[in-house]
């Protein structure tokens, strides 16, 4: 059994997928970004945070009749006694796939898996579309972790002079965030491993220009510094039209 929540909600039983009902969807995705605290999940506190804008009892009631569909469709995705409920043990979650790839490519001593250099399941959106209060903060978290997984991941393939692939994964971090300096940094990094000086000034040009007209910000000394003009070069302004470089 699968439950994917990247790029929308799906749920595999087998080769088939199976329809749930928005309800019950809601209590599934709860369960499987909750797992990975360890905690089970109280039936009146899920109720609440699920259905909060209605009385407690039919906060309760719609609870109940989400699992009951649930374990119509299998009753292994979710157990339930009267104070607890959590998702089975046997359910796999797409998320915590790609929070474990985030994971060993962001330990430096960790060993990777065969796909962990697929940029993949380092990029869809989590249940795009879905305005859940809850989802919030964990939508941001789990951005941020693969974000950082990117990075480590151009920097592990550059290490290794894998410089196509690199480039790709600086690239997707910093599609996924223009302004983070650490992903623009891993694009540089690469473009000097292979020589290419001019394309790493041009990017820490383009980031800076970028910076300043959003945030009117500047690069960090240690960026720019990587890129810094070499004496006797030619005389380079301490502003790039109009943008300060430190």
């Amino acid at each position: 059994m699968l439950v994917r929540l990247l790029n929308g909600f799906r749920l595999d039983i087998g080769q088939h997928e199976v329809v749930l009902p928005a309800h019950a969807q809601r209590v599934v995705a709860f369960l499987a970004l909750s797992r990975p605290s360890g905690m089970t999940q109280h039936r009146t506190a899920l109720a609440e945070q699920l259905w909060c804008d209605g009385p407690r009892p039919r906060a309760q009631a719609s609870l109940r009749t989400a699992i009951w569909r649930i374990r119509q469709a299998d009753d292994r995705l979710v157990h339930a006694d009267r104070a607890h409920v959590y998702l089975g043990a046997l359910v796999e979650v797409d998320v915590e796939r790609s929070l474990g790839q985030a994971g060993r490519l962001l330990s430096e001593d960790g060993h990777l898996a065969p796909d962990d250099a697929a940029t993949t399941g380092l990029v869809a959106d989590l249940l795009p579309g879905w305005e859940e209060e809850w989802l919030i903060v964990e939508r941001e978290r789990i951005r941020q972790v693969r974000i950082h997984a990117l990075v480590a991941l151009s920097h592990r393939l550059r290490r290794l002079g894998r410089f196509v692939p690199a480039l790709n994964a600086a690239y997707t971090a910093i599609t996924a965030e223009p302004l983070q300096e650490s992903a623009r940094a891993a694009l540089v990094e690469v473009h000097l491993a292979e020589g290419n000086v001019v394309e790493a000034r041009r990017q820490v040009d383009q980031y800076a220009r970028l910076l300043w007209d959003e945030m009117r910000l500047t690069p960090s000394s240690e960026l720019v510094g990587r890129v810094a003009w070499p004496a006797g070069g030619p005389e380079v302004a301490k502003r790039l039209d109009g943008v300060p470089l430190d």
